[in-house]
């Protein structure tokens, strides 16, 4: 039912069974059993790049030669239907999974190492010496590592992972469902988001912060990564490891950045952007591009912060001219 295109615009192997599908997986994260997808707002890096078992499109998407096709009316439909179809396969295969939702801690081989409120509602699990507050939720299928403090009223949706010895403040909202949604039959469509959200180690998240669930791949942040209050990260971001955003700064979707990464209040990322290690973004500047390794930049639309210096102070003389 996905397929309404003619027959010339599949290619296909002469037997299907031949494909070996292993994975769904965003394109930058494919391997050679991904099935995988590409659209025509698909970067062209990505439709360079791509490597899968089998691709779908849509009409007017050129992809990888060696590569089979299989092109459908709407991208953004298949993909919820095939997102629906395969919800369960998204659960995380988290070892040393107990009947009971609280595992035992390893250390003291006691069960009630963890300080849980009784007005917090955990149906997750947690490794050990953790701290969950008044209000705080946990939901099915995710873990929280071990000494890691979830403050009060803290939301953890279905199928996160939070490291060990991490911060999660009050208000902080961890797996919700992404700003993303297609054309349905009658209305905007929402598509589906079971891929959750993975944290690294001694990550630290500001009050009421949002972090989205991925689409295909999880959303992740690496070790070390610390994060104001009020801060955005959307679905499908890879924040590098000890990267530091200050309040008000926002990402938006597949962004993928590297380490070390700096970003000042109110300032925000394009989507679908490669961002090198050591970047650094002044506060209220907007990237819409690619940056280098060791850039440093600012204004709207960003650029090298010399080249953004020079401007400023010419516009100071020509406004002091003016005044004259």
């Amino acid at each position: 039912p996905l397929a309404s295109e003619p027959a010339s615009q599949v290619r296909l192997p002469s037997s299907l069974s031949r494909l070996m599908i292993e994975s769904l997986d965003s394109p930058q994260f494919s391997g050679t059993t991904s099935l995988t997808f590409l659209g025509l707002d698909s970067p062209l890096r990505q439709k360079k790049t791509v490597k899968a078992a089998l691709i779908i499109t849509e009409p007017g998407v050129v992809g990888p030669q060696d590569i089979p096709i299989f092109v459908v009316p709407s991208i953004h439909f298949a993909m919820s239907e095939i997102l629906n179809a395969f919800r369960e396969s998204f659960q995380h295969p988290i070892p040393f999974l107990h009947s009971t939702p609280f595992l035992i801690d390893e250390k003291t081989k006691d069960i009630n190492s963890n300080q849980i409120s009784p007005q917090a509602v955990v149906e997750g699990f947690l490794e050990g010496e953790v701290f969950i507050g008044a209000g705080a939720v946990i939901g099915k299928g995710s873990y929280i590592g071990r000494g890691t403090r979830i403050e009060a009223n803290a939301t953890i949706l279905e199928n996160c992972i939070i490291g060990r010895n991490c911060v999660i403040q009050s208000g902080v909202v961890i797996g919700c469902a992404g700003f993303g949604f297609f054309p349905g039959e009658q209305d905007l469509s929402p598509m589906p988001h079971y891929a959750g959200v993975e944290i690294g180690d001694k990550c630290w998240i500001g009050a009421n912060t949002v972090i989205a669930a991925g689409v295909l791949n999880p959303t992740r942040l690496g070790r070390g990564c610390k994060l104001d209050s009020h801060v955005q990260i959307a679905h499908n971001v890879q924040l590098g490891e000890e990267s530091l955003l200050a309040s008000q700064s926002g990402i938006a979707g597949s962004t993928v950045i590297g380490q070390r990464f700096q970003m000042g209040g109110a300032a925000s990322l394009d989507g679908h952007l490669l961002i090198g290690d050591d970047v650094s973004v002044a506060a209220c500047s907007g990237v819409t591009k690619d940056l280098a390794d060791k850039s440093v930049v600012a204004g709207f639309p960003a650029r090298p912060i010399r080249e953004w210096r020079r401007e400023q102070v010419l516009v100071r003389r020509l406004d002091s001219r003016k005044s004259r």
